[in-house]
């Protein structure tokens, strides 16, 4: 009975998309740029430029030409007189309140009277998943809300890459660099110079030299950590997910055994002495043939800047020293907190085409464990990510819990652009 029920919860949860065998038959539409940051942060954007209706629309469009031309104006112009004041320059590429209204009115009346804009919103963003957190609202408020979510983002670079502002997890997200050195108000500035001046002309979207600046100072700070390691469907989990492809998932109690990271504190481990713990506490659930795979998970997120990928590490040290096979292990490179640890094994689970309706195991160190079974967990994933990128389910011991990822967890969040 427990077993049928937490069939029909997941089920809830992923209405609207086929079945295809043991997983599930997505069709998510997927548009790309040169820059898989990009795409990554701010998929709405990415895909209004690849569609050339869409983008000659709205840079066509008067109150978003008369936005650009603005821009253009106030860069040629404080380039000069800014002199080193990064403040000063940042301003002028950041999305100010007026501004953002103005194109929220404009975007209202585009929706109403324009049929492409309708149906770019319903063929594009809603099949991309990238949104997904905004599946029940109205066509013109959910485009709307990826507008918002896309300048939020791009400002909140700018404000932390840029003026060095701290983020949320200041230890590990930081800026690279002193923002007040000459040599990085010097940086910033060539940076602006060269993207507004000597860049070839590309199109004259309201957005475009904001985007391009955003992107800029997450390159010069060597952020490109949500990038690494891509495809990892044809690197690193390529083994993994054609191997998924011959489980019989009826046969386990479990779809798999999802372990948690604990990053080192210094620059020589590879693995902390945690880290090793929670390896250690996985293995047994695996090894007790609950599930057919294990997930590790972890990206460079300790130390700041960390040399080593803790997922990277944590396949070496199965495979070497617990002999699990690669083809049973997948990894995720990119979480930096235990938010996104659940929410990024829900994307490769949805990813790969597991079965949805099946629970996996989270297995962590006991202290670990308890957070994550907490109320106080839930709280804070909608603070940080706006929604629950999974269902917790029962506890089995003190360091292992049942699970049902949630498809809410493909949306995109560039408020975090080392993992969005």
């Amino acid at each position: 009975m427990k077993k049928i029920i937490y069939i029909l919860i997941a089920l809830v949860f992923i209405s609207g998309y086929s079945q295809k065998g043991k997983g599930f038959e997505l069709g998510y539409t997927s548009s790309k740029s040169s820059s898989l940051i990009q795409d990554k942060n701010f998929y709405l954007l990415t895909a209004i430029q690849n569609d050339k209706v869409i983008s000659q629309m709205l840079e066509n469009n008067s109150v978003f030409k008369t936005i650009f031309n603005k821009q253009q104006e106030e860069l040629s112009s404080k380039l000069n007189s800014c002199k080193d004041s990064l403040s000063c320059l940042i301003k002028r590429y950041q999305f100010k309140e007026k501004e953002l209204e103005s194109i929220e009115e404009e975007l209202r009346l585009l929706m109403r009277n324009k049929k492409e804009l309708q149906n770019f919103v319903k063929n594009n963003l809603r099949s991309s998943g990238k949104y997904e957190n905004f599946k029940n609202l109205s066509d013109t408020e959910f485009l709307l809300e990826a507008w918002q979510v896309c300048a939020k983002g791009m400002n909140r670079i700018m404000t932390v890459y840029g003026l060095g502002e701290a983020p949320q997890y200041a230890k590990m997200d930081s800026v690279s660099y002193d923002v007040h050195s000459e040599f990085y108000k010097g940086s910033v500035f060539m940076w602006a110079d060269f993207l507004h001046n000597k860049k070839p002309i590309g199109n004259r979207l309201f957005f475009q030299e904001s985007l391009d600046f955003s992107l800029s100072l997450l390159y010069m700070n060597h952020r490109d950590e949500v990038a690494r390691y891509e495809p990892l469907e044809e690197i690193e989990n390529k083994k993994a997910i054609a191997n998924l492809k011959k489980v019989n998932f009826d046969a386990f109690d479990y779809a798999s055994v999802l372990i948690l990271g604990n990053g080192p504190e210094n620059y020589q481990d590879r693995l902390s002495a945690i880290g090793k713990l929670n390896l250690q506490l996985g293995v047994l659930e695996y090894e007790a043939k609950k599930a057919p795979l294990i997930i590790v998970s972890g990206g460079h997120a300790h130390p700041f800047r960390a040399t080593y990928c803790e997922a990277i590490e944590m396949k070496k040290e199965l495979m070497n020293i617990y002999h699990v096979p690669e083809e049973n292990i997948l990894i995720d490179p990119f979480a930096r907190h235990t938010t996104t640890n659940l929410r990024n094994a829900s994307r490769l689970m949805i990813a790969s085409q597991m079965p949805l309706d099946k629970k996996s195991i989270v297995v962590t160190n006991a202290k670990h464990s308890d957070y994550v079974g907490n109320a106080n967990f839930n709280a804070r994933c909608m603070v940080e990510l706006g929604y629950l990128p999974t269902i917790i389910l029962k506890r089995l011991n003190s360091t292992a819990i049942e699970f049902i990822p949630k498809i809410e967890s493909l949306h995109q969040n560039p408020i975090d652009p080392l993992d969005p």
